[in-house]
């Protein structure tokens, strides 16, 4: 199979905007980009910076309602010519409509990657549950493809939707080569806890705060990242009189590295997730990780084996999971050798391959039948 005259990535956010999302559309890009094949991210002026990669091309943007806007964004899409395909990555309106409104008008065709559900919240949630069946349902269904991180969102995506199931394709996200490390991890005597992501309702830190309420002084706790609730969850660390609890604010690159290497255990607290990225990362790192047992967490992390998983805002059961990690040494150090083998799975390079492959049968115009001539 030919592969396409040019692949161009759709996102509202890229790095250096914080989000595993942004960092994968970063990933791929750099990917395709070091194949010396032709690839192109059309992103917002978001976090525009001096450092992004010539086939990043920022378009002028504005926010509303939780919504980035690209006004130009359509036309940009129109103009693309030949057998390129789209890679829209699924994360909010707007972006997906209008590489849904290019692919009807000008028959782009395109991969829509399904990084997250979001589920309805704040006053408005029930907007969002409107918009999914009348709106993100078709956008979905127009894409030649549908890609997904595990079998489980593959079945309930595909139901949830009325997707054609040989349309759904299943690819885990992958691992930067720096995060791997062979390092024998040791339990020190006050481990130092590292969460990484958004400040923000998904993320779910209340539940990490309050599950440390009591023991805070057991752990140091480092909290990476900035967003909207960030006033919100210094204030109740202060309520809860919790000791040893840090506030870092963002970090990427090599300062995320570090942090990595600094950490004993990860904790992800989250509400939803799609497949998290920084649970990757920090199991390549070889930490140990306590999680919430929801979709995304569970298809990575073995309960009892590489990590333990909690009941959804359960705080106690939380507290319970890091007192057991942080008194046990010898399940401290059996987690961490499980944690990096099973992120051995996880590549970029594995990863773009199979993307590849995906793009040159979109690129033939009859994904079906590439994909049964491949097989």
């Amino acid at each position: 199979m030919t592969p396409p005259s040019k692949v161009v990535h759709v996102s509202a956010h890229y790095p250096p905007y914080l989000g595993g999302l942004e960092k994968v559309v970063q990933s791929l890009a750099s990917y395709r980009d070091g194949l010396g094949l032709p690839v192109e991210v059309l992103t917002s002026q978001l976090a525009a910076h001096a450092g992004d990669a010539a086939f990043v091309q920022r378009l002028g943007s504005f926010h509303i309602a939780h919504t980035t806007v690209m006004p130009s964004l359509v036309p940009r899409l129109l103009r693309l010519k030949g057998d390129a395909v789209v890679h829209l990555h699924v994360s909010q309106a707007y972006t997906s409509e209008a590489v849904y409104l290019a692919g009807l008008v000008k028959k782009v065709p395109y991969v829509a990657h399904m990084h997250i559900d979001v589920g309805p919240s704040g006053t408005a949630g029930f907007l969002l549950q409107a918009y999914k069946p009348l709106v993100l349902g078709p956008v979905l269904r127009g894409a030649e493809v549908v890609v997904v991180f595990t079998e489980e969102q593959r079945r309930v995506l595909g139901s949830k939707y009325r997707l054609d199931p040989r349309r759904i394709e299943v690819i885990p996200n992958g691992v930067e080569t720096p995060f791997f490390s062979t390092h024998q991890r040791v339990r020190p005597s006050r481990p130092r806890l590292l969460f990484v992501g958004r400040l923000a309702v998904q993320k779910n830190v209340h539940l990490l705060l309050h599950a440390l309420d009591g023991i805070s002084e057991q752990f140091e706790t480092v909290l990476v990242g900035d967003g909207e609730l960030e006033g919100e969850l210094k204030a109740l660390a202060q309520r809860l009189q919790l000791e040893n609890v840090r506030f870092h604010g963002r970090a990427d690159g090599a300062a995320l590295i570090d942090l990595f290497r600094q950490a004993d255990l990860f904790v992800l607290p989250s509400e939803r997730e799609g497949m998290p990225l920084v649970l990757l990362e920090a199991m390549a790192m070889g930490l140990p990780t306590v999680a919430t047992d929801i979709a995304g967490n569970r298809d990575i992390v073995i309960d009892g084996k590489n990590g333990r998983l909690v009941p959804l805002n359960d705080a106690a059961a939380m507290r319970r999971a890091l007192l057991e990690l942080a008194a046990d040494e010898a399940l401290y150090r059996r987690m961490s050798e499980s944690a990096r083998t099973s992120a051995e799975r996880y590549t970029w390079d594995a990863v773009g391959r199979d993307f590849e492959e995906v793009y040159a049968r979109v690129a033939t115009g009859d994904y079906l039948r590439a994909a049964a001539t491949a097989a």
